[in-house]
C-alpha cells in the first residue's frame, strides 16, 4: 500500500489531506491500513466549488438556499492541528493562518474551532461569532458556544458544506457517496 500521505495535494489554492475517490479506493484495498494511518476524525468537503465565487456575489446562506453544485472531487481533511504541539483546537476558515483552510468567500476568515473533550473524546464545534453562521444538521448553533458532534455529522459554514466524520461512520458515509455519485467502491475482475 502506498502512504496515504502520498495522497497529499493542493487544489484551488487549498490543502488538501485526501481526494476522496482516491481515500475510497485505499480503504477498499487495505481498510484496517486507512483505519490506522488516518487521523480520525475528518472533515469532507463534499460541496467545493471549481472555482471560488467572488464575495461581492455571495448571497447569506439560508436555510432554503441553494449550495454550490459539486464541480471537482470531494477533498477530505484530517481533523488535526497544522503545528504539533500546538494543542488539539482545530481552526476553520479562509485564513492561511487556520489549520484547515476553506477557500469560500462565505467562509469567515477564523470561522469555527473544532475541539476534543479531554476525558471522553467527544469532539465539538464552536461557531466563531462568523459573518454567516454555522449550521448543524441544518440548525444555526449559537456562536460562542460549543456545539457536541457525533459519528457523523453535516455542518454547513457559511456557503461550505462539510461533513464531519468519526472512523466508525466513514464506511457508511463512504457507501452512500459511491451510490450518489456512481463511483464502484467493488473491485474489478
Amino acid at each position: 500500500m502506498h502512504s496515504l500521505r502520498s495522497l497529499s495535494c493542493r487544489a484551488g489554492g487549498i490543502d488538501v489531506v485526501h481526494r476522496l475517490p482516491a481515500l475510497l479506493r485505499q480503504f477498499q484495498d487495505d481498510r484496517e491500513g486507512v483505519l490506522r494511518e488516518v487521523a480520525w476524525p475528518v472533515l469532507v468537503w463534499d460541496s467545493m466549488p471549481r472555482v471560488p465565487r467572488p464575495l461581492a456575489r455571495v448571497e447569506p446562506p439560508t436555510m432554503s438556499g441553494r449550495l454550490p453544485l459539486r464541480a471537482v472531487e470531494p477533498v477530505v481533511f484530517e481533523l488535526s492541528p497544522r503545528f504539533p504541539g500546538s494543542g488539539t483546537d482545530v481552526t476553520v476558515g479562509r485564513s492561511p493562518d487556520c489549520d484547515i483552510v476553506l477557500s469560500e468567500p462565505s467562509v469567515s476568515r477564523q470561522h469555527a474551532r473544532f475541539r476534543p473533550e479531554p476525558h471522553t473524546s467527544l469532539w465539538s464545534v464552536t461557531d466563531l461569532e462568523s459573518h454567516f453562521g454555522t449550521f448543524q444538521d441544518g440548525v444555526l448553533i449559537v456562536p460562542g458556544r460549543p456545539s457536541p458532534l457525533f459519528s457523523m455529522t453535516t455542518l454547513r459554514l457559511g456557503g461550505a458544506e462539510v461533513v464531519f466524520l468519526q472512523a466508525s461512520a466513514f464506511e457508511q458515509y463512504a457507501r452512500s457517496w459511491a451510490l450518489a455519485s456512481g463511483a464502484r467502491l467493488t473491485r474489478g475482475g
